[in-house]
């Protein structure tokens, strides 16, 4: 860019210088001289311009150079990060299968529970029964064992009057009652 300016000043001096040649000395100097100036000034422009630009393109490449410092420090930061998160998604998968497992194991449990249950309810109405046909054999053995000894008695004691005895009555103070 700055080449090519250069080079177009130089072009336009020479063109000039050339049309001059046909003009005086005097005057073709004159022009020269300010020709020479202009081209002076151009120059001067011109480097300026090109000082700066290569202090902006200092300074850019500065700029992208810490950008790119800040970029690793933050890629320092998170590659840790990212692999916190690949462990926990590890976890969390692993604590999926073990849920499922568990789930698996309650759905088993309760099963077997409503099975055990159901043995309970049937053996509760079992022992029901049998607690009912006990307490009617213990009754009937009761009073057919009461109903022996008033015999026995009876058979002993043949005028005694057996009739106020029975298994509805108890002793109370040396006296027969009727139970309550």
């Amino acid at each position: 860019m700055l080449k090519d300016r250069i080079g177009q000043s130089l072009g336009e001096f020479l063109v000039t210088s050339l049309a001059f040649e046909s003009q005086g000395e005097a005057r073709m100097k004159e022009e020269l001289a300010r020709q020479a100036q202009v081209f002076a000034n151009r120059e001067t422009v011109l480097t300026q311009e090109l000082s700066y630009l290569r202090q902006s393109k200092k300074e850019t490449k500065k700029q992208l150079f810490d950008k790119g410092q800040e970029n690793l420090q933050l890629e320092a930061k998170i590659l840790p990060l990212r692999n916190r998160v690949i462990d926990l998604e590890d976890q969390a998968e692993g604590t999926k299968a073990k849920m499922a497992k568990l789930e698996e194991r309650a759905t088993q449990q309760e099963v077997q529970l409503g099975r055990v249950e159901g043995e309970l309810a049937q053996q509760a109405e079992t022992f029901k029964k049998t607690e009912a046909e006990l307490i009617e054999d213990a009754t009937n053995a009761y009073g057919a064992g009461f109903e022996d000894a008033l015999a026995q008695v009876a058979c002993v004691h043949l005028e005694m009057d057996i009739s106020p005895f029975a298994t509805s009555k108890r002793v109370v103070d040396g006296q027969l009652t009727p139970r309550v």
